[in-house]
């Protein structure tokens, strides 16, 4: 009876152990993110952004960058902009980050919920953009 218990146990707590894991650290959500920033901004009167290769890279390697460090900043903003300036793009840009979102939606709803970023979102100027998740780390990056 004692060994019977032992495995519930073990299995019930392994159990809570797999279940304990943010569904955002299995899968980059940023195509569906963006997706929505897109509606919400044509719900607004604006043009949706259209995905940019460069930007996504950009927003991925900030997202790794965030995720190896375990937290969220803005370092390197300056040094993307000139990245996508380099790229053909204007180099005028704006970011959102964010962490621990658990998907798309929960993302989109917490940046929209934010003054700051919301503001970023619904940028009239804005024209291309890159959204990537890694380890629940989150970038939008936005250029005109």
């Amino acid at each position: 009876m004692k060994i019977l218990r032992t495995i519930a146990f073990a299995v019930l707590i392994s159990g809570c152990i797999s279940a304990a894991k943010p569904p955002s650290m299995t899968g980059d959500f940023g195509h569906q993110t963006l997706a929505l920033i897109n509606s919400y901004r044509v719900s607004r009167g604006l043009a949706p952004l259209t995905e940019n290769a460069t930007l996504r890279a950009l927003a991925l390697q900030h997202s790794r960058y965030q995720a190896a460090r375990g937290s969220i900043n803005h370092d390197g903003f300056r040094q993307r902009s000139a990245q996508a300036r380099s790229a053909g793009l204007s180099g005028v840009c704006s970011e959102n980050v964010g962490v621990g979102h658990a998907n798309a939606q929960h993302l989109f709803s917490r940046w929209r919920s934010s003054p700051g970023h919301n503001a970023n979102m619904l940028q009239p100027n804005l024209r291309y953009a890159g959204v990537s998740v890694v380890g629940g780390y989150s970038t939008f990056f936005a250029c005109r």
